[in-house]
């Protein structure tokens, strides 16, 4: 018969676990950021007047500004790019779409990332080596 001591070994073992997880996913959303980043860096450069994949740098300002980070909310973890600008979003949009920098690079990572995070941690609700599974 499991003891009060039993139950709370159990506890926190399961509790560590999730924390390790949380970690885990974590550290890939700081790598995805940084992938995110240095693909839109090396297709857009700062210096005023290039002409990168998106637009052509007037002030390089949008360029420069333009950012990724990975972020924890609560219990929510993730990664996203974004403008530093006020008119970044005149930029995604403006055009017909044409100069958009935000979803190819979403487009491009968050499909690798969403496997990444799938294979460790397994189909939902399989626990290894739990019986009958």
């Amino acid at each position: 018969m499991a003891t009060e001591d039993d139950v709370r070994r159990v506890q926190k073992n399961i509790a560590d676990i999730y924390e390790v997880r949380k970690a885990y996913i974590y550290a890939l959303c700081v790598a995805y950021a940084g992938y995110a980043l240095r693909r839109f860096r090396s297709r857009q450069p700062a210096m005023i007047g290039a002409r990168g994949r998106y637009w052509v740098n007037r002030t390089g300002q949008a360029a420069a500004r333009f950012f990724a980070k990975a972020f924890k909310r609560g219990t929510t973890l993730g990664w996203m790019v974004a403008h530093g600008v006020p008119y970044g979003v005149y930029l995604e949009l403006a055009n017909d779409r044409r100069n958009q920098a935000i979803k190819p690079i979403i487009e491009a990572f968050s499909g690798p990332f969403f496997t990444a995070v799938r294979d460790y941690v397994g189909p939902a609700g399989k626990i290894d080596g739990a019986p009958g599974q």
